[in-house]
C-alpha cells in the first residue's frame, strides 16, 4: 500500500461535497494520542480526518467514502504529548530533580524500565554532582541494584547538564540494533495488544460505528507489556510476516510506536505496509 492507497471499495454512504471543503480537522475534545492518530491515518491514506463533539473520528476519502478510526493507547499515557507524536520534538520525561537530562535508547526493548529508574539514576548524579551514572562512585553503583544495571547493562545513556535547569528530559532513539526474531515479535505479540483493556474499549466503539470500514490504531507506548515487539517496530525492516489473529473485526490496523520514524498500517485488502508521515517520506512494503 502507497500513501496514496486508500481502504476497500464498499465503505459507508459517501458525504457531500460541501462536507468535503469544510476546515479540516480541529477538536478540544481529542486527547494527543487520538489527534496523532487521525493526522496519520489522514496523510498516509490521503483522507481528511473528522472529530465529531464527542471526539469521534472518521477519515473522509477524496470519493467521498468514510471510515471510521478508534484510536488506543498502550503504556503511560502522561509522557505523550502532541508534538512529540508528530515527532516535532522528542519525547519528554518530568525533569526528577533540577538538572535537564538527555535519554538515548540503545535497547528499546528496556524503555519501560528505564523509564522507572532513571529518576533514581538523575538524583543519585545530581547529589554526587556528576553527569553520567557511570561516573558515580563505584561503592553508590555497587549497593543500588537500579544504578548496577543501568550502568553494566547500558540500555541507555544518561547525561546529565547542571547548568540548564528545571527542564524536562528528552528521550531519542540511539544506536542499536534490532532485536532477534525481528517482525515475528510484533506477530506474537498481538494478541495481548488487541485484547489489552484499552484496545478492547476501541474494539467495542468500532463495533458501534455505522461505517462498513473500520479502522483501529495502536499507540505503543512505554509498557511492559510490549517489551520486544516495541523494539522491532522501532528498529526491525520489513512488515511482520503474518496476519492479526482472525477474530479482528477491523478492516485496518494500525501500528504506531513511540519511538522511531514509521508507523505500520494492516488492511484486509493490502496486508502490512510501513510508512513514514512524519515529514520522513514512506517506504513501500
Amino acid at each position: 500500500m502507497s500513501e496514496q492507497d486508500h481502504g476497500p471499495p464498499g465503505s459507508s454512504t459517501a458525504v457531500s461535497p460541501d462536507d468535503m471543503t469544510r476546515p479540516p480537522l480541529v477538536s478540544t475534545t481529542l486527547n494527543p494520542q487520538e489527534a496523532a492518530a487521525a493526522e496519520v491515518a489522514a496523510q498516509v491514506l490521503g483522507a481528511t480526518a473528522r472529530a465529531s463533539d464527542t471526539a469521534e473520528l472518521t477519515l473522509v476519502y477524496p470519493d467521498g467514502r468514510l471510515a471510521a478510526l478508534e484510536e488506543a493507547t498502550l503504556g503511560d499515557r502522561a509522557d505523550l504529548g502532541l508534538a512529540h507524536l508528530r515527532r516535532e520534538s522528542d519525547m519528554q520525561w518530568p525533569a526528577p530533580a533540577r538538572w535537564w537530562w538527555q535519554v538515548a535508547i540503545h535497547e528499546v526493548r528496556w524503555l519501560p524500565r528505564i523509564r522507572e529508574v532513571f529518576p533514581v539514576a538523575a538524583r543519585a548524579c545530581e547529589a554526587a554532582d556528576v553527569r553520567s551514572p557511570g561516573d558515580l562512585p563505584a561503592g553508590v553503583i555497587m549497593t543500588v541494584p537500579d544504578l548496577h544495571w543501568l550502568v553494566h547493562t547500558r540500555p541507555a545513556q544518561l547525561l546529565g547538564h547542571p547548568t540548564v535547569l528545571n527542564r524536562a528530559a528528552t528521550v531519542t532513539l540511539g544506536p542499536g540494533r534490532s532485536p532477534d526474531g525481528g517482525m515475528a515479535r510484533v506477530v506474537t505479540a498481538l494478541p495481548g495488544w488487541l485484547g489489552s483493556e484499552a484496545a478492547t474499549r476501541a474494539r467495542s466503539r468500532l463495533d458501534r460505528r455505522r461505517t462498513t470500514e473500520r479502522q483501529l490504531y495502536l499507540t505503543i507506548g512505554c509498557t511492559e507489556f510490549v517489551a520486544d515487539a516495541l523494539d522491532a517496530l522501532a528498529r526491525a525492516d520489513g512488515v511482520p510476516p503474518a496476519t492479526p489473529p482472525e477474530w479482528l473485526a477491523a478492516s485496518h490496523l494500525w501500528l504506531a510506536p513511540v519511538l522511531g520514524p514509521t508507523v505500520f498500517v494492516w488492511s484486509r485488502d493490502d496486508g502490512w505496509s510501513r510508512h513514514e508521515p512524519y515529514g520522513l517520506g514512506s517506504a513501500g512494503r
